[in-house]
């Protein structure tokens, strides 16, 4: 635990410090872990299972802030995020979406660099060592890319530029973007090593530590994304495989049902949750604590929905009445881990792409059998496969409101006329469009970051 402990300081100094290095998140100790449990620790510390982003989602049409609400912002990320204004970060500001993604990155390159060579360990524990680094790792690749690059498409990812591709310890160099292509090359090499790697167990011993499920997963939502329907559908059928247990939110009740606030009766925590595969928690989800639904989700979601019941009310914390003209969200239902729903509806997708509507449609029953009250439930039906596609993607937008996943599902449906939106806000009598595929679905690179290292070339926004 001392061991983990420098570690933990080692990178508060790194954060905090004002040194000239490519991320600004170089380590300024020279402690180096010389055993194989020492390199444990690295993967055992809870930072490991940050998500490390989470401003997007105030960019997304799945929440709504009325001009009060927003007026009590202020001139804070969230604001500007919620407005898509052109410059999101001041020339000092931090950005903990990249840093924080970085550390994590650092941690796991050091790990792989050296884990081989540490003494005191079985081939077993380096080989698992090996894979949760590269698993983790290939996590944060992924989601940066998403973040700071387009959307995956295949006839210009070779020239889209993501985010730097770091594979040593080593935060020093003048590192330049890689491709969208590049990015997703060594996010699948790393998964694809990870499962070959005879010491990863099927499931981690505890939430910080991913399996072979988790790599599974993870692989099915990046072949989501890269538009290759055959290989998500194989990837989410061997992550189903080893795990497919869903939570029947009929278990889960109001401690006191007058004042939603109070909380909730069986809902378990993120790093208890049946359903996860791949858990993560959230450092930025204290942000994420006050805001309406939007009016379109709540026409999706309904009221009778479980998913709406349990994260949204028209009461305040008193349960009076709420002024909002919108029901409050409750600041409950943040869950940006990997889980059995989202692989049940990688599935669905790529069948109903593949004209099986009647085996996706059967999918989204068996979710939504646990989403509904006996009394309120109903199944689904499809007349064609672009009705059961259709369906399938209002479902995955209710069912994964506030993973994490809105924005970038935005970004790859514009591509397709059939769903490309243009979204709009109003404040104060003015009008804010962001445009289908605009510039400014990609992030801001901190001013910061471009300052300490001039090869890193700014999104046009």
């Amino acid at each position: 635990m001392k061991k983990l402990t420098i570690y933990c300081l080692l990178f508060i100094i790194l954060l905090a410090g004002s040194c000239k290095k490519f991320l600004d998140v170089t380590p300024k100790g020279k402690f180096l872990p010389k055993t194989v449990a020492d390199y444990e620790l690295f993967m055992n510390d809870p930072v490991m299972a940050d998500a490390a982003y989470g401003n997007e989602e105030f960019m997304t049409d799945d929440l709504s802030y009325n001009d009060e609400m927003l007026g009590l912002l202020g001139d804070s990320r969230t604001a500007k995020s919620y407005l898509w204004a052109k410059d999101l970060l001041r020339a000092t500001d931090n950005d903990g979406e990249w840093n924080n993604a970085y550390r994590n990155i650092y941690n796991c390159n050091l790990v792989l660099a050296e884990v081989g060579s540490a003494t005191n360990g079985t081939p077993v524990d380096v080989s698992r060592l090996t894979a949760e680094a590269k698993i983790h790792r290939a996590y944060h690749f992924f989601h940066l890319a998403n973040l700071f690059g387009n959307d995956y498409q295949a006839a210009t990812a070779n020239t889209d530029l993501a985010v730097p591709i770091l594979l040593v310890p080593d935060l020093e160099a003048q590192t330049k973007r890689a491709t969208v292509q590049e990015v997703y090359n060594q996010v699948i090499k790393d998964l694809t090593e990870a499962l070959a790697e005879s010491g990863l167990p099927v499931m981690g011993r505890n939430y910080i530590h991913p399996g072979k499920a988790a790599a599974y997963a993870l692989l099915a939502r990046v072949y989501l994304y890269m538009g290759n329907y055959e290989q998500a559908l194989k990837a989410a059928d061997a992550a189903l495989a080893l795990k497919s247990t869903l939570l029947d939110h009929n278990v889960i009740s109001f401690i006191n049902p007058a004042k939603p606030y109070s909380g909730f009766k069986g809902r378990p925590t993120a790093d208890a949750n049946p359903e996860n595969i791949f858990t993560r928690t959230n450092s930025l989800s204290n942000t994420l604590v006050r805001f309406m639904i939007h009016p379109e989700l709540l026409n999706i979601l309904g009221e009778k929905d479980l998913r709406y019941v349990y994260a949204f009310t028209r009461l305040d914390r008193s349960g009076a009445a709420s002024k909002s003209p919108y029901p409050d969200y409750m600041a409950n239902y943040i869950n940006y881990s990997i889980g059995v729903p989202e692989m049940m509806l990688i599935k669905a997708e790529c069948l109903a792409r593949n004209n099986s509507k009647d085996e996706a449609i059967g999918l989204l029953n068996t979710l939504r059998h646990n989403r509904f009250k006996p009394a309120d439930y109903a199944d689904l039906t499809a007349a064609t496969a672009d009705d059961a596609l259709l369906q399938v993607l209002a479902e995955r937008r209710k069912e994964l409101m506030y993973h994490g996943l809105r924005w970038f599902d935005l970004k790859r449906l514009n591509r397709d006329p059939r769903f490309k939106k243009d979204l709009t806000r109003s404040y104060k009598g003015d009008t804010y469009t962001l445009a289908a595929s605009g510039p400014r679905y990609l992030l801001q690179i901190a001013p910061k970051i471009i300052s300490i290292n001039p090869a890193i070339i700014q999104n046009p926004r």
